[in-house]
């Protein structure tokens, strides 16, 4: 199960938004060379966001940085907002065929179509079952939405709104604003190009 799977909003928004996983499992021999060979596979197709390794653990990325961030780093995550993008990385995965388990989230009708574009058909599917417990304590929806785009809600509820506060005062574009919410992001599942749509429609209703 991954974290990932909580995000919120209609099939219509969520078209383009996709996480993608390298799991290594076990002892992998040459694993080093072969996570390298992801993370040039990943940038390759332009991802919005990625998360590396440092110490053995995933750290932040500035997004609008990713080719100088990435240099000499292993990437364990990355995320796309463009099915094309995603069925191009599942074929060239699975012709680089690495040894290691891929995991991709997203909506699973445009998820299955990714792989089918790349030649493949799905190993398992996992679901979200969605929020049970006293959800009138929830922020309201748009809130919501931006917070599961971090999986792991390092994006606080506090710091959306702060930001979308000074969308509104002009002191920040919607896009400057969705790549500062990125930062918190230790795992770059985050998605900056949804964020900027969300701030966008959030200044909409007012």
């Amino acid at each position: 199960m991954t974290n990932t799977l909580h995000r919120k909003g209609t099939n219509e928004e969520l078209k383009g938004d996709f996480v993608l996983f390298a799991l290594p499992k076990g002892p992998i021999p040459d694993l080093i060379n072969k996570l390298i060979k992801f993370t040039n596979i990943c940038l390759k197709h332009k991802p919005v966001n990625m998360g590396k390794v440092v110490n053995r653990s995933l750290r932040r990325i500035d997004p609008r940085k990713m080719e100088e961030e990435m240099k000499k780093s292993l990437g364990l995550t990355a995320t796309f907002n463009d099915i094309n993008k995603l069925a191009a990385i599942i074929a060239e995965l699975k012709e680089a065929d690495l040894g290691i388990s891929i995991n991709v989230s997203g909506l699973f009708k445009e998820v299955q179509n990714g792989c089918k574009k790349a030649g493949m058909s799905r190993h398992s599917v996992e679901h979200s079952l969605g929020i049970f417990g006293k959800k009138e304590k929830l922020p309201p929806l748009p809130i919501l939405q931006m917070n599961t785009l971090c999986g792991h809600g390092l994006v606080s509820f506090n710091l959306i709104k702060k930001i979308v506060d000074e969308v509104k005062l002009g002191r920040m574009t919607p896009e400057d604003g969705a790549h500062h919410m990125a930062k918190p992001c230790e795992c770059g599942a985050f998605n900056p190009s949804r964020a900027k749509e969300l701030i966008e429609s959030m200044l909409m209703m007012g």
